[in-house]
């Protein structure tokens, strides 16, 4: 099948036992809660095809380098998790492969260190579903200069999960925190090191986290112990770690939320999962006061895990992540815009192709949603999906609706 510059093809695997379902299938208690009002209406906007990458990815790392994109790793349609590093040009489109990882791996943390260097974080490397290896390495990346590719020392030992789990944030003066299990560590972007790990006393296994200050983190559910505080708050000092717990019980235990800062005390929290169900709550957090308030109730069935915000001049937009049923990923039913001062979730049109472990890429107008995976359960092999060799953005159309 011949490559098309705008739309989308599936790349089919056959003999994949992937834990995946339709997203029609609903589950017990995957709506709001009791009393809760949902605003069914959908905001004005157009997903557009784009040209799709050179290699057709999922679970691929996304950043963007001044008005460079560039996708890091991903699994491809043999599952292996790749090396490629997929750069596309502002004007000339994606370009041939020409930079690759030390260690093939997908589903890595990656963040944008400056306008030449990406810090890769953790992610697995080899061929699903059983020959897995989770990582606790980290390297650094330089698109426009392969031959820079190289390792820094691990910041903690780890076991056979890796990484897997960790929370990462970068701080204003640049410098990036790493956290897993109980221990926290600080690179350097200046001597590309890491500061020697320190024990902060809780989970922060499939937590979210946010900074909010230049030595404040707030730190958001994840893998608890009973009756551990679901809020913390961490404070970096040259003296060590202060943690901080917020007595505010209002919200539930969620793992893989999504966080966003809003201004400099308030934070934006959407979805996330509890007991293996993703969740449709919005928590608007308060650090100065340490007060936890519910926000609107998202308009997504089933509520959504593990999504990506990005702040745009009509709201934050909810996009990507996944709906979860006992555990199990699955697309999710659409994506959302959330206005704060309007206390309103509205949903957004739906995706041209229904698919998970997408790359989300911020861009001036919107987003661009590329790659992912979806289950193909109409074939008569059930155990068949495909990676989506796939591009499109969404643009949020200038309409003022009136409440």
């Amino acid at each position: 099948m011949s490559r098309s510059s705008h739309g989308s093809r599936a790349v089919r695997i056959t003999g994949v036992t992937l834990a995946l379902l339709l997203a029609s299938v609903t589950s017990a208690d995957g709506g709001p809660p009791a009393g809760t009002s949902i605003d069914r209406r959908t905001h004005p906007a157009v997903w557009r095809p784009e040209a799709p990458p050179r290699v057709a990815v999922a679970d691929a790392g996304a950043a963007r380098l001044d008005r460079t994109a560039v996708l890091v790793g991903g699994f491809t349609a043999n599952l292996a998790a790749t090396a490629a590093v997929q750069v596309r040009h502002p004007r000339h489109g994606w370009e041939p492969v020409g930079c690759a990882l030390l260690t093939p791996r997908a589903a890595a943390t990656v963040i944008p260190l400056d306008e030449a260097r990406l810090l890769v974080i953790g992610g697995w490397t080899g061929i699903l579903p059983d020959e897995v290896t989770r990582l606790g390495s980290v390297e650094i990346c330089e698109p426009a200069r392969p031959h820079r590719r190289r390792g820094t020392p691990p910041p903690f030992e780890t076991a056979d999960d890796g990484l897997d789990g960790h929370a990462a944030t970068m701080l204003p003066d640049g410098r990036v925190v790493l956290m897993h299990r109980n221990r926290l560590a600080i690179f350097d972007p200046e001597s590309e090191q890491w500061s020697p790990p320190t024990p902060i006393d809780t989970s922060c296994l499939h937590a979210s986290v946010a900074t909010v200050g230049p030595d404040h983190l707030v730190l958001i559910g994840g893998e608890l112990e009973e009756g551990e505080a679901v809020v913390r708050s961490i404070h970096l000092a040259a003296d060590g770690i202060r943690r901080v717990d917020w007595s505010d019980r209002a919200m539930p235990a969620v793992h893989d939320a999504a966080s966003i800062v809003l201004d400099e005390d308030r934070i934006l929290v959407v979805g996330g999962s509890i007991d293996g169900e993703s969740d449709p709550g919005i928590w608007i957090l308060d650090a100065a006061s340490r007060a936890v308030r519910p926000g609107p109730t998202l308009p997504i069935d089933g509520g959504i895990a593990g999504a990506t915000l990005h702040r745009s001049g009509f709201g934050i937009l909810v996009v990507g992540g996944e709906r979860r049923i006992e555990g199990r990923p699955v697309p999710s039913h659409g994506a959302a815009i959330v206005q704060i001062d309007r206390n309103s979730a509205r949903r957004l049109p739906e995706p041209l192709a229904a698919a998970i472990r997408t790359a989300i890429l911020p861009g001036p107008g919107g987003i661009e949603r590329i790659g992912g995976y979806r289950f193909e359960a109409a074939d008569r092999d059930r155990g068949r999906a495909s990676v989506l060799e796939d591009a499109a953005s969404l643009r949020l159309v200038p309409v003022v609706i009136a409440d």
